[in-house]
């Protein structure tokens, strides 16, 4: 909440606010073939969903105390799209509280073991985005 009221004070007013952020839902990995979409698996995003829900009270306490209006929500999905498992544990290695499931490359591996064609990991996470415009102090 403290975030929101400062934002506030530093915006000129009718200014807008953008809050993007991701869903408290996991990131779903998916293996494109040429011949079918297999989900794999979730990554583990559960270490940080406290602070998700923190967030989302702070931005409602934000909005009931009158500092913000809604202008605009919208929910969507941030794809990454990777080629190789190589690529798949870099974006692993990357991940900062999320934890993937080590059976997830075994078992890409497993399904694309003597693959010539081409295939592609796919990480699904949705968001969600926020357009906020600051309120005159009432």
């Amino acid at each position: 909440m403290h975030a929101l009221s400062e934002v506030r004070r530093v915006l000129r007013p009718g200014g807008s606010l953008i809050d993007l952020r991701p869903t408290a839902r996991n990131r779903q990995v998916e293996l494109e073939l040429s011949e079918a979409r297999l989900h794999i698996g979730e990554i583990d995003g559960s270490n940080s969903a406290a602070e998700k829900l923190l967030a989302d009270e702070a931005l409602q306490a934000g909005l009931d105390r009158g500092l913000f209006t809604v202008e605009h929500r919208a929910q969507f999905e941030y794809i990454s799209d990777l080629d190789t498992l190589e690529d798949l544990r870099e974006f692993a290695a990357g991940l900062r509280r999320s934890v993937m499931p080590e059976a997830l490359p075994r078992r890409i591996a497993a399904l694309t073991a003597g693959e010539r064609e081409d295939y592609l990991i796919r990480i699904r996470r949705e968001m969600i985005i926020w357009r906020l415009r600051r309120l005159p102090i009432g």
